[in-house]
């Protein structure tokens, strides 16, 4: 079985309210990595690792995007030498080939998207949703890719008020067939694949999970998929819209 490894912590910044960027020297699963993919981090003083996805990968730098929100994620914040990780784990994105690509992304979800974003060969639309305009990150980084950007927001405090699923259909029921790429709070993604499987939309899911191995033999992230129970470690993160129990 494989192991942590230490890795050199190169920063560790905070970027917006509540969000950092915890970037490390990791030459050889840099070039591993596949969007969608993910690291079990081990936390000093915290029982379970924590389960975060790559955020991006550039030469010999892995970067992670986490929120603050509880006990582990805030020691984490304070880390800023070396930190034992197990990784990459899990199955990421399948990169399809299509003229018009939908990216759908809620709260914290746009931690492996931004990594998808930049390796699609094709420029589309990225729908960002999020609580507040405060719980927005990384827009400027999406923008300098080239792609357009749709917010919304659920109190209103930027773009179109309101959940961000709801503006999608708003702006694509019955006029397109995109390829969507969704990540995000479950609600978000059940509310996706009703509406994908209404009109025939094909695409891919990245589900969040609680998770306490990573591999699969704890079953602690098991999920229903396509009538089957499926562990989101192993056999995702990432799986066919079509495949998500409504």
């Amino acid at each position: 079985m494989r192991s942590d490894r230490s890795y050199e912590i190169i920063s560790n910044k905070k970027l917006s309210s509540g969000f950092f960027e915890l970037k490390i020297y990791a030459k050889k699963e840099a070039s591993l990595c596949k969007a969608g993919q993910f690291f079990m981090i081990n936390v000093p003083g915290v029982f379970l690792r924590r389960p975060i996805s790559v955020h991006n990968s550039n030469k010999n730098t892995l970067s992670f995007l986490y929120k603050v929100v509880g006990k582990g994620t805030k020691i984490l914040s304070t880390i800023n030498k070396k930190i034992e990780m197990l990784g990459p784990l899990g199955n990421g994105y399948c990169l399809v080939s299509s003229s018009d690509n939908v990216v759908i992304a809620g709260g914290s979800g746009i931690a492996s998207i931004f990594f998808l974003i930049s390796k699609l060969s094709q420029k589309g639309v990225l729908y960002y949703g999020a609580k507040t305009k405060k719980d927005f990150v990384c827009i400027d980084r999406v923008k300098k890719l080239g792609w357009k950007i749709v917010l919304s927001t659920e109190d209103g405090s930027m773009g179109y008020k309101g959940l961000i699923t709801d503006k999608f259909w708003i702006d694509y029921k019955g006029k397109d067939k995109p390829y969507i790429y969704v990540c995000g709070p479950i609600p978000m993604i059940k509310a996706t694949a009703k509406v994908a499987k209404e009109f025939g939309l094909f695409g891919q899911v990245s589900l969040e999970e609680k998770m306490a191995c990573g591999f699969g033999n704890c079953q602690g992230c098991a999920v229903c998929i396509d009538g089957k129970n499926k562990t989101v470690c192993k056999d995702g993160p990432v799986f066919n819209i079509k495949d998500i129990k409504i």
